[in-house]
């Protein structure tokens, strides 16, 4: 089984890598587009990911390039190559991803979503990969000042026997 956790998970990696190589030259000409002199600079501090048994993977902003003045969201890829199944809740209100940055960025928290918002249980088999999004309604993430800005993001699920466990990874990218 574990031959095959692992082979679920190199699959999904070529996926994922594939996908990349797809998109980057339509990004690059987006971003040529914007900026003649534009760089995007995205670092990992934490590159030992894809050996954790739950891993982001594929950190960055939304969108690629922020601004002063933009409101930006975080993605991520979940892989889950522990052996077991993950769940975790997602929806406009709700999102598993929470953020904090060391500088350049204001977070603002507002009214929170209503009652009657839709709640979406996604559940992630051992192998698998989804994509989050974060933060939820009611919490903003703000360019406030140009320069590289290191953010730590922690991804929180449950696991199969219902406890709550966390994942956290940090990247830098430059607002502009």
């Amino acid at each position: 089984m574990n031959h095959e956790v692992n082979t679920k998970t190199l699959y999904a990696i070529i996926a994922f890598a594939i996908s990349i190589f797809t998109v980057c030259p339509f990004l690059g000409a987006a971003a040529k587009a914007l900026s003649p002199t534009l760089v995007i600079n995205v670092l990992y501090h934490d590159v030992s990911f894809v050996n954790s048994r739950v891993s982001p993977l594929a950190l960055h902003t939304q969108p690629l390039v922020v601004h002063i003045g933009n409101v930006f969201k975080i993605h991520a890829i979940i892989l889950n190559n522990s052996p077991a199944t993950i769940s975790f809740i997602s929806g406009p209100c709700d999102s598993p991803l929470s953020s904090t940055f060391d500088k350049n960025v204001v977070v603002k928290h507002g009214v929170r979503c209503f009652l009657g918002a839709a709640v979406h249980l996604v559940k992630l088999r051992p192998g698998e990969a989804g994509q989050v999004i974060g933060p939820g309604i009611g919490t903003t993430y703000q360019g406030a000042a140009p320069g590289m800005t290191v953010t730590t993001v922690t991804f929180h699920y449950q696991s199969d026997n219902g406890a709550s466990a966390s994942v956290t990874r940090s990247f830098e990218f430059n607002i502009v």
